[in-house]
């Protein structure tokens, strides 16, 4: 046993811990995305929130119809580090460090209100940052404005949480405050929208932000067709870790809003990549999770806009994930990186071989062990670079030497060379991924006349040069223009 003067108790300056507390990183939507995780923890199915501008004076209610607090409780989730982030909890506890409540709110305001409400039964707690620092003390504040009381009348559980003095989201120095307050609302329903996507596609969760309800937004687009989309089998990692890859339609078959709307308000590129969810609600949208295959860094690069990865844990894989306190980053335990970044590779890969297919609106569907002959070579590396070539060894390419004298054939080897040898293939990729609304034209889409004589010129080639049935032949040229 220790003597009493082996020892003493050092208590933290509470001044100074909450200006650190106000310091973790939050933005307003990742803080309000926190406070509504402890709504669906208490079983919400409504959660409102409310914001009229009035300058300095505006407030920030959030409302949801769960199951409430009583006096004791609410105390104890009002403690900086209410519970222990070790503790077990319920599969569908949102939860973790027993911070959320407070950080989320201190990195927003200097004022935190807590009305709950249950069995009838109202308690009110108040953190006031001014007040702490003042008394340098734990100031917990037992009342609020009636106003505040008023808003929990004709319910019979509920809990509503007040913002004030908005420091941190209304500046003194803002000309255009108003406006910019309104910009951060709206990034707010978008990033609600998506976090909690599946809560509001069944039917689990409604939010509402100045009552309007917050419609979903899905990565993976569920509207289209899943025949329009390729995928690997889902596998189940470790018992609890469940992976799902697709890859998106081409980019022609969307409209123009479509295509806008399905890049979020990041754009397709930095949408791409891995999605984690943590009992439903997301946590990280997009990025591939510093996974190094082979020793390089993936990276997100628009050639690979396609792919989108599902990764599904429990809460019992926190810590191996390494869960922040803003529950807006995981990182991918060391025993689960290779599989996951074999994943990603393949994925990648099949990702690449949609973008470079130009999507026409009647896609090809393979056969299965027919052989197809591409009248471009796939992308090969040479001296640690990419390049492209035409296929010489093409029926139709053949059929146009034989009919040459020996001079001529070889100006058309050298002419076919040098279109390969100087495809602006970057430039390509880039003038195709920088803009939402332009997609690649389809061959001869303004020239009827000229695709009609073309495909007569690749049947007959196909057809003497490979005995391919009229058929067989018409299925290679289907193949060939559509690339």
């Amino acid at each position: 046993m220790r003597k009493d003067e082996d020892f003493e108790v050092v208590e933290p300056n509470p001044a100074s811990i909450i200006e650190s507390l106000r310091s973790i990183g939050y933005s307003l939507e990742t803080a309000i995305a926190d406070l509504i995780d402890n709504s669906l923890t208490a079983g919400a199915k409504h959660v409102c929130i409310d914001s009229p501008y009035e300058g300095l004076d505006t407030k920030i209610f959030i409302f949801d119809d769960g199951c409430g607090m009583d006096e004791m409780t609410l105390k104890k989730a009002m403690k900086i580090g209410s519970c222990s982030p070790s503790q077990q909890r319920s599969a569908k506890d949102l939860g973790r460090f027993g911070l959320g409540l407070k950080t989320a709110s201190f990195s927003q305001c200097k004022k935190l209100t807590v009305v709950s409400k249950q069995n009838g039964k109202v308690s009110v707690r108040a953190w006031d940052l001014d007040k702490i620092i003042e008394t340098n003390s734990w100031f917990l504040i037992k009342n609020a404005p009636l106003e505040y009381l008023n808003k929990l009348e004709g319910v019979e559980s509920g809990t509503l949480i007040v913002w004030e003095k908005l420091d941190r989201i209304i500046s003194t120095k803002d000309m255009k405050a108003e406006s910019n307050f309104n910009n951060k609302k709206s990034i707010l329903r978008n990033h609600l929208a998506l976090t909690f996507h599946r809560f509001i596609e069944s039917g689990r969760l409604d939010i509402q932000i100045g009552g309007v309800s917050v419609r979903p937004w899905n990565p993976f687009l569920p509207y289209k067709n899943s025949s329009l989309k390729k995928e690997l089998p889902e596998i189940v990692l470790n018992g609890s870790v469940h992976v799902k890859a697709w890859v998106m339609p081409h980019r022609n078959y969307f409209t123009e809003a479509e295509y806008k709307d399905a890049g979020f308000r990041k754009g397709w590129t930095l949408m791409q990549g891995f999605y984690i969810y943590r009992a439903d609600r997301l946590l990280t949208a997009g990025g591939w999770l510093g996974l190094k295959p082979d020793g390089t860094t993936m990276l997100q690069e628009h050639h690979y806009d396609l792919a989108r990865i599902s990764v599904d844990i429990t809460n019992k894989d926190d810590f191996d994930w390494d869960i922040d306190i803003k529950k807006s980053k995981a990182t991918p335990p060391d025993y689960l990186r290779e599989v996951l970044g074999n994943i990603a590779k393949k994925i990648r890969k099949m990702a690449y071989e949609t973008y470079s297919y130009r999507g026409t609106q009647k896609p090809l569907i393979r056969k299965k062990g027919r052989q197809y002959i591409p009248l471009w070579n796939s992308v090969s590396e040479r001296n640690g670079k990419l390049f492209y070539s035409i296929n010489i060894d093409h029926p139709y390419v053949q059929s146009i030497l034989e009919s040459l004298d020996e001079i001529n054939a070889k100006k058309v080897r050298q002419l076919i060379k040098l279109l390969a040898e100087t495809l602006p293939a970057e430039s390509i990729g880039f003038e195709a991924s920088k803009s939402n609304r332009k997609r690649m034209s389809t061959p001869y889409e303004t020239d009827p006349l000229e695709y009609d004589d073309i495909k007569s010129q690749l049947l007959s080639s196909l057809m003497n040069k490979k005995n391919m049935s009229k058929e067989e032949a018409e299925e290679q040229i289907e193949f060939i223009l559509n690339l």
